[in-house]
């Protein structure tokens, strides 16, 4: 292996772990993981990483991004929580997202189902707290899958790469 593919290996595992920091905190580092895959199969060749691996782990990443706002509304529907609990939940997701920071992306989903179920649904303070814990668990749930998912690609990934 020539030099120049060894420094390109090393940036792309370097971009893998960023990918993986990234997936910690709930942002699309899934992707960054994705596009280093994608170019070490181009690099080799698709001989190890095939096209079909390269698509299956595609499908699971898109799977993944809608994860968490599934994760939150379902999670939020499983303690008790109403249809109005499961819409607050994504609203919130998306509205966290764009914080900036881990605690709006875990607190904004449990707040929007809080918020909806009080307002929209008529809840008592209880039940919308009870929904709000669902889209939290959800949302936590999501995040260790995700990041199981991540570690799986980049493992996977140098194992084809080594073999």
């Amino acid at each position: 292996m020539e030099i120049i593919s060894i420094i390109i290996y090393i940036l792309l595992g370097i971009i893998s772990l960023a990918g993986l920091v990234l997936t910690v905190i709930n942002l699309p580092g899934i992707w960054l993981i994705y596009g280093a895959t994608l170019v070490a199969g181009i690099m080799d060749k698709f001989q190890n990483i095939t096209p079909v691996i390269l698509l299956v782990f595609f499908i699971l990443c898109v799977a993944s991004t809608f994860a968490d706002n599934i994760a939150a509304a379902l999670g939020a529907k499983k303690f008790g929580g109403t249809g109005w609990g499961m819409a607050g939940a994504v609203i919130g997701g998306i509205l966290g997202m764009f914080s900036g920071s881990i605690w709006g992306i875990l607190l904004a989903p449990l707040v929007g189902a809080v918020l909806f179920e009080i307002l929209f649904a008529k809840k008592d303070m209880a039940t919308s707290l009870k929904a709000g814990w669902g889209t939290f668990v959800g949302i936590l749930i999501s995040m260790v899958l995700k990041l199981g998912l991540s570690v799986v690609i980049i493992i996977f990934t140098i194992v084809k790469i080594l073999s």
